[in-house]
């Protein structure tokens, strides 16, 4: 079991927050019931190959980017394009999107003999940059603020109405995306500011979690429960005061169609009970929970009546807290294998 652990630790060898030695792993894992360790292990070995973002890999995904865009947009070169694209920084300095684009700048000034400030002279597109789209409410809260403001450049519009007037798109460019908070995002933007953002607002991500559980053969590449589950599963769901999207927290046996995440259907099973109710535990523990947008499998919307969003996706600068807490929980008699950043609970915190 200490090889396993010492695989899983150097796939995560350079996350920021905490040393992932092979000890931290094992401390970590030794927290379930013996009987399940190694095979919590195992799954998380075949799982984090997959779904852990390096920094090596998010440079590799930002020059990527830089060369579609130049292509896409027909420039002959990198500096040509940052001079006719504004990025938007919308976020506080803590958040993702600064440090992103923080990285983007050391990116164009290594390889394209070009800085960010040189960008934005004439603009012809708008560029949001954010790790990970989960719920959908960050995105909303952002963008709808922004377009709503006054315009830089003719304070007597807004934003929006500036961008309609030009035809100047908005893309939205995030490293995880979940498609049902993409489309929450996208039909909020619309009662808010009008049907016009269809034409004007892309969103695109470089790893898409399917968790619409009534799209079309959505691959659910997160944790959904199945519903056979025992009464203390059923107890705590019963006693969350949601209503909303109740259908939405078991999957059925049929769901998804063809397993891609998990080494198989059996083990999703498992492990998806393993933390559902290990969660269940840890939040046992707290007395009286008040957020809540908190569930055993990670943050959701306050009205949804699920076990939380069950995102399995991390890269080197943090974890979204729409992640099982059995990764990222610190209280309560538990020792998280993810220590988060900069995470206080405010309202668009659930992304």
């Amino acid at each position: 079991m200490r090889g396993k652990a010492t695989s899983i630790a150097e796939v995560l060898a350079d996350y920021e927050n905490n040393a992932m030695t092979t000890d931290h792993v094992l401390d970590w894992v030794s927290q379930f019931n013996e009987d399940d360790q190694e095979f919590v292990l195992d799954e998380l070995l075949h799982i984090f190959k997959q779904t852990y973002l390096s920094k090596t890999e998010c440079r590799k995904f930002i020059q990527s980017c830089l060369e579609n865009w130049t292509k896409e947009f027909k420039y002959k070169d990198v500096a040509s394009f940052i001079a006719e694209t504004a990025f938007l920084d919308l976020q506080p300095e803590h958040k993702s999107q600064r440090e992103l684009l923080n990285l983007l700048d050391e990116i164009l000034i290594e390889h394209h003999d070009c800085n960010l400030t040189q960008s934005a002279r004439r603009i012809k597109r708008y560029i949001y940059l954010d790790d990970v789209l989960s719920t959908g409410s960050k995105l909303f809260y952002d963008l709808d603020t922004w377009f709503k403001s006054s315009n830089n450049f003719n304070p007597a519009i807004s934003n929006f109405q500036s961008i309609r007037d030009t035809k100047s798109p908005v893309l939205v460019v995030v490293i995880c995306g979940h498609t049902w908070g993409a489309d929450n995002a996208e039909f909020r933007l619309i009662k808010s500011v009008g049907t016009e953002i269809k034409k004007i607002l892309a969103i695109k991500a470089w790893y898409w979690i399917e968790n619409n559980i009534r799209g079309y053969k959505q691959k659910l590449n997160n944790m959904i429960p199945l519903d056979h589950q025992d009464s203390y599963v059923h107890d705590y769901w019963n006693s969350l005061t949601a209503t909303d999207k109740v259908e939405y927290a078991f999957r059925s046996p049929q769901k998804p169609v063809e397993e891609e995440l998990f080494s198989s259907a059996a083990s999703r099973n498992r492990i998806e009970t393993l933390f559902l109710v290990k969660g269940i535990e840890i939040l046992s523990r707290v007395g009286e929970l008040k957020v809540g947008q908190i569930r055993p499998l990670g943050y959701t919307i306050k009205s949804h009546k699920t076990f939380g969003l069950g995102t399995l996706f991390f890269t080197y600068r943090n974890i979204p807290n729409n992640c099982p807490i059995v990764f990222w929980w610190a209280n309560n008699k538990w020792r998280p294998l993810f220590v988060l950043k900069n995470r206080g609970v405010k309202k668009d915190e659930n992304g």
